[in-house]
């Protein structure tokens, strides 16, 4: 009987208890909601959501004409054909806003995120007395009042050795927590995620990365097991607790519409997405979970939460069913939580003041109910939302990017494209005018070439019935227009075109590209500030506030500050290497051989060129050494008489060839020269004699034909006779020359007896 009243007893009271949590969880839930809807209802009157619709319109270049219809439309035969009678006018586009996007978030990202090099990095407290104390050369003493010995030495150590000590451990638990940082951030691809918050900063004004958020993962190890004589390695699974970050839609996210443009000054930020119902089963039973909201929901239609405009004029929110088996809209609070409602909710606050009524925590609410209920994950309180505004609005935590900037000039130009597109097609053709009494022949009336066209007997001047007019061709009127707004796209985005691959207007000095380069690198460098101080220090300063939180490793953990060096490393390693290539000249300068790290610099040089050429330092020993093995040179005065002594001669040599090439190249030239003076001439002379013999035709009034045959008959003849006397055979006389030399030859005969 006892035993039953004290069931009784319990059941009643943990009834009651259960009671009193549900109350707690819907009143906590009604005050919430009604914060969410202030802030949807802040970011809609803002106006800033019609602006990133008109933003993602400009990117992908549409506007009133196009935006209705696709070019699948066309593609598939879907575009109705519009039988009107307004005139048609040209709908091309050419989009100057995607190709200014994406160059620069190809620039910005490579200077703020590269593969070898982070834009961060930790350092050390400074702690005044350990400053005090490097300057300090008394012998250091211990408790018991011994003298403290230097294990380097073996030496009475001074306090500036212990501090320089207690320094040089600082700085390297300081590594070994930037390693556990870097480790944490490539585990969740920080980079990738880094750079779509630079693609939404450039699109829509305003990037946002969430983290660290806690991500379970599965961890995969092969464990050796042996038993003395036989070792198997053995298949071991493990969860894995580490911090991720991701990037956040700006769609999804609603912060405190009070916030101004900082978003650290919100009271609280509310984030939408989605889950399927599986998904939503798959919550029952976990720990942390309300496991009867969450069944209450699975029992439930899916909601979406709707903004309208009523009758009045005013916003309304309202919540629409979706049909059953649809995404449930899931949204999360992040923000204060009233002490006694989390403590309601099993969440332990005693490390918390107790003059605290509230303390930063989220509630998780899937189709309005809430499901979960936590403290924040890290003791700081800090929400995991970060901002970055690629120019930022004054009163507003959403800025503007490149679109919002290049619509209006994107409009000149498409308009500007447009008219010539249609002055185009006005000026093809000419506008015919036919009076009455014209008709075609074929009975077409239509422009075509080869056409033939009646006049009615009544018709007297046809020119007066039928003529045509041309339309001017404006082209290079408009051409200029678009060549004026291209100048202004430059001039407001300080993005040139120089850097999307055109050539432009580009310097024609290497000095002058540079001024160039770093005039327009002005532009990006305050942003790169802005990520450094919006998204880089506040961002991985929770990375380190989780790990000093959480995990396990002590010799890790100490007093560090996160240095943002976006700024100061990687954007100034665009202009050294501009300075490091003429300094690396002067390495043969005795003013600075002894003055300069070279091997500094060129691992500088080869950084900043994002080069991973260098030699280990073995390989770079091993070289140095072989080096130094070989004989010694000469004495540098020595050997520069026999360098000049050597250049001499191979001047002399040098000079020698040349005279003799010289000759020979002129005596070849003079004989060119002859042989053509010889050419010419023949010429003249076989000129002169065609005169003669035209003169001596005309003279004997013969045609020029038979004076050509008596003259080859002669000269055959003349032939003939000459190898007869050269063959020294004595015959008859063949012909008789014009002219017979006197005493030489009997009288008709050609040669003496």
């Amino acid at each position: 009987m006892i035993d039953n009243a004290l069931e009784t007893e319990d059941r009643e009271g943990l009834d009651a208890k259960q009671a009193d949590r549900m109350r707690r969880l819907e009143g906590l839930a009604e005050s919430l909601l009604k914060k969410r809807n202030e802030a949807v209802e802040g970011r809609v009157n803002s106006g800033v959501e019609r602006r990133w619709r008109e933003d993602e319109d400009a990117f992908d270049g549409l506007d009133d004409t196009n935006k209705t219809l696709s070019m699948l439309d066309y593609a598939t035969g879907e575009a109705p054909i519009k039988d009107s009678q307004d005139p048609q006018r040209s709908k091309v586009v050419i989009n100057i806003v995607r190709g200014k996007c994406e160059m620069a978030e190809g620039r910005f990202s490579d200077i703020l995120l590269p593969v070898d090099d982070r834009n961060w990095g930790l350092k050390v407290t400074p702690v005044p007395e350990l400053v005090m104390q490097l300057k300090d050369d008394r012998p250091a003493i211990k408790k018991d009042g011994t003298p403290l010995i230097n294990p380097d030495t073996d030496a009475q150590a001074t306090n500036a050795d212990v501090a320089k000590g207690k320094k040089d451990k600082a700085k390297e638990k300081m590594h070994l927590m930037e390693q556990e940082i870097d480790d944490q951030l490539n585990e969740c691809s920080y980079n990738g995620e880094s750079r779509k918050v630079v693609k939404s900063s450039i699109r829509l004004g305003t990037g946002i990365i969430k983290g660290p958020n806690v991500i379970k993962k599965l961890k995969k190890v092969w464990m050796p097991n042996t038993d003395g004589t036989k070792t198997v390695h053995e298949l071991q699974i493990t969860e894995d607790l580490q911090p991720g970050s991701k990037w956040v839609d700006p769609w999804n996210v609603y912060p405190d519409p009070n916030c101004g443009e900082d978003i650290k000054r919100a009271a609280y930020v509310w984030e939408r997405d989605f889950v399927l119902p599986r998904e939503v089963r798959d919550l029952v039973g976990i720990e942390g979970y309300e496991e009867d909201q969450i069944r209450k929901v699975l029992e439930e239609e899916p909601k979406r939460l709707q903004v309208s405009v009523n009758r009045n004029n005013h916003l309304e929110l309202k919540f629409e069913a979706v049909e059953k088996g649809k995404a449930y809209e899931v949204w999360e609070y992040y923000g204060d939580v009233d002490r006694e409602d989390l403590e309601a909710m099993d969440c332990d606050c005693s490390q918390f003041d107790e003059n605290f009524t509230s303390l930063s925590g989220s509630v998780l609410f899937i189709n309005d109910r809430p499901v979960k209920v936590k403290l924040n994950t890290l003791d700081t309180g800090d929400m995991p939302y970060d901002f970055f505004q690629w120019t930022t609005v004054n009163g507003s935590p959403w800025g503007i990017g490149i679109p919002r900037i290049l619509i209006w000039l994107g409009r000149i130009i498409i308009s500007a494209w447009r008219a010539m597109m249609d002055n185009a097609g006005d000026s093809s053709g000419a506008n015919i005018v036919i009076g009455k009494g014209i008709e075609p022949y074929d009975q077409k009336w239509e422009i075509t070439g080869r056409k033939i066209w009646i006049a009615m007997d009544d018709v007297e001047d046809v020119q007066k019935l039928f003529t045509q007019f041309q339309i001017e061709n404006n082209q290079n009127d408009l051409q200029a227009i678009i060549e004026l707004a291209l100048k202004f796209v430059d001039m407001e985005t300080m993005l040139p075109m120089m850097f999307q691959g055109e050539q432009g207007e580009t310097p024609e000095t290497l000095g002058a590209t540079n001024i160039m380069v770093d005039a327009n690198n002005v532009g990006l460098r305050p942003r790169v500030k802005l990520w450094d101080d919006n998204i880089t220090r506040p961002h991985l300063t929770r990375y380190y506030d989780w790990n000093m939180q959480y995990n396990e490793r002590s010799e890790i953990k100490g007093d560090y500050n996160v240095d943002a060096r976006g700024t100061s490393v990687l954007l100034a390693k665009d202009q050294m290497v501009q300075v490091l290539i003429p300094i690396l000249k002067l390495r043969e300068d005795p003013m600075f051989v002894g003055r300069i790290d070279w091997d500094k610099a060129i691992k500088q040089l080869l950084s900043a060129q994002h080069l991973d050429i260098m030699k280990s330092e073995d390989d770079i020993k091993a070289w140095e050494k072989v080096q130094k093995e070989k004989k010694p040179e000469l004495d540098p005065r020595i050997q520069g008489q026999i360098d000049v002594a050597t250049i001499r001669a191979e001047a002399e040599i040098q000079k020698a060839e040349s005279q003799q090439k010289f000759d020979s190249d002129m005596a070849a030239f003079k004989e060119d020269v002859a042989e053509k003076d010889r050419q010419l001439d023949l010429q003249l002379k076989n000129m002169d004699y065609q005169i003669k013999m035209m003169e001596y035709a005309e003279k004997r009034n013969i045609g020029l034909d038979k004076v050509k045959a008596d003259l080859a008959e002669a000269a055959a003849k003349l032939k003939v006779q000459v190898d007869l006397a050269k063959s020294g055979l004595k015959g008859p006389q063949i012909t008789k020359p014009p002219v017979e030399p006197a005493g030489r030859a009997k009288e008709g005969r050609a040669y003496p007896d």
